[in-house]
């Protein structure tokens, strides 16, 4: 099951979400956000009650950040998707683009693991 709400404020929409988006729901979130009241409006996606998503959840999460939404997450799986979609990675509260690091302090540990 999923909820979905949507805020709108001035020129700019937010869609909430809050269960799984999965199934059935990965259709009705798109026909939502496809809808009338977001054409020509910045759009976030607020995922913070989100608790899973399937590879259609995820490949309509994809295809609304490539079109211009912005993914709002929290907690750790979410935060993970998020920033696999995006290429976004943040290391400590430090955004990095492009690929994950490590930490200099975890990167003996890393090592010693992988020996």
């Amino acid at each position: 099951m999923l909820r979905i709400t949507v805020h709108q404020d001035g020129g700019r929409c937010r869609l909430e979400l809050a269960g799984k988006l999965a199934g059935p729901w990965v259709a009705e979130t798109e026909n939502v956000w496809r809808s009338a009241p977001f054409a020509g409006r910045e759009i976030d996606v607020d995922m913070r009650q989100v608790t899973g998503v399937d590879i259609g959840g995820r490949n309509l999460l994809t295809a609304m950040h490539q079109a211009g939404a912005r993914l709002i997450a929290k907690g750790v799986e979410m935060i993970a998707l998020v920033d696999e979609i995006t290429g976004n990675h943040s290391v400590n509260g430090t955004k990095c683009r492009g690929k994950r690091v490590v930490p200099e302090d975890q990167r003996s540990q890393i090592r010693r693991k992988h020996r």
